[in-house]
C-alpha cells in the first residue's frame, strides 16, 4: 500500500504542472451528440479500479517472448486480475496509470491496460458498433517510452485473436497531451489472421489496448498515464 500510495504520489507531482486543455465534451453519450462517444475517463472506481465511462473493467497485461523476463507491471497494489492504478491530474480530474520495466533478452515484449467500453451482461463481453466514428483519440503521459500503440479489439463477437488486432504506433511528446488517429489508419500485422476492420472489429469493439512494446528489446522503465478514449467524427 505504501508504494502504491507513493507511485500516486509522484504521479500528481509530475502531472500537474504539465496538464493540457483536452477540447470537446465531457459526458454521457447520447442521441443528441452522435459526433462524440466518450468511451473512459476513469472518474469513476470499482473497489479501486479505475473503469471506463460506462462501467467496464480494466486490466493490465504483458506479454513476451521470453516469459522468463517478462516484462514487470505494477498498477492497483493486489488487483486480481492487474489493474492500473487511479491517478489524479487536477482536483477535479482523475487518469488510469501504470509503471513497466521491458527486461532481456527478449526478442519482442510488451506491455499495455486494456479498457472495456462496458459490463459483461451474463457472463459475455459486450460489443460496441463504432464504426460510424472516424478517429479515436485519447490523451495520455508517458515518461520513458518513445512511442504508443493503441489496439482495437473484438472478443467473443466472432472472432477471438490471440494477438495481431488493428494497431496504430504514434511517437508521445513531452507532457500530457491529447493524440488523435484516424480509424481507417489501423492495420495488422502480415502474420496475423485478417480482419475486415469495419464489419469485424469496429462493429463489435469490445476493448481498447494502450501500452509499449519492443523488439529486439533493451531494459527500458517508465510510467504511463491515460485518460480520456474517445470515438469522434
Amino acid at each position: 500500500m505504501k508504494r502504491i500510495q507513493a507511485f500516486r504520489a509522484a504521479l500528481i507531482a509530475t502531472l500537474i504542472p504539465m496538464v493540457v486543455s483536452v477540447t470537446g465534451q465531457q459526458g454521457n453519450p447520447s442521441k443528441a451528440d452522435a459526433t462524440k462517444l466518450l468511451y473512459a475517463d476513469f472518474q469513476s472506481l470499482q473497489n479501486g479500479r479505475p473503469i471506463s465511462k460506462r462501467g467496464g473493467l480494466t486490466r493490465l497485461n504483458k506479454y513476451a517472448q521470453n516469459m522468463g523476463n517478462a516484462p514487470r507491471i505494477r498498477g492497483l497494489e493486489n488487483a486480481d486480475p492487474p489493474a492500473p492504478a487511479a491517478a489524479r491530474v487536477t482536483d477535479q480530474d482523475m487518469a488510469a496509470a501504470f509503471e513497466y520495466e521491458l527486461r532481456t533478452p527478449n526478442e519482442w515484449a510488451g506491455v499495455n491496460m486494456e479498457v472495456f467500453g462496458q459490463l459483461e451482461k451474463d457472463g459475455k463481453l459486450v460489443a460496441d458498433d463504432v464504426s460510424g466514428y472516424k478517429f479515436i483519440t485519447v490523451r495520455i503521459f508517458a515518461k520513458g517510452p518513445s512511442s504508443i500503440r493503441v489496439e482495437l479489439i473484438t472478443r467473443g463477437q466472432g472472432h477471438s485473436l490471440e494477438s495481431g488486432y488493428p494497431s496504430a504506433v504514434f511517437r508521445v511528446s513531452p507532457g500530457f497531451n491529447t493524440y488523435k488517429l484516424k480509424l481507417d489508419s489501423f492495420n495488422q500485422p502480415e502474420w496475423a489472421p485478417q480482419l475486415d476492420l469495419k464489419a469485424d472489429v469496429l462493429k463489435k469493439l469490445t476493448s481498447v489496448t494502450i501500452g509499449v512494446f519492443c523488439d529486439k528489446c533493451t531494459i527500458e522503465n517508465g510510467t504511463v498515464v491515460v485518460d480520456n478514449i474517445a470515438f469522434e467524427n
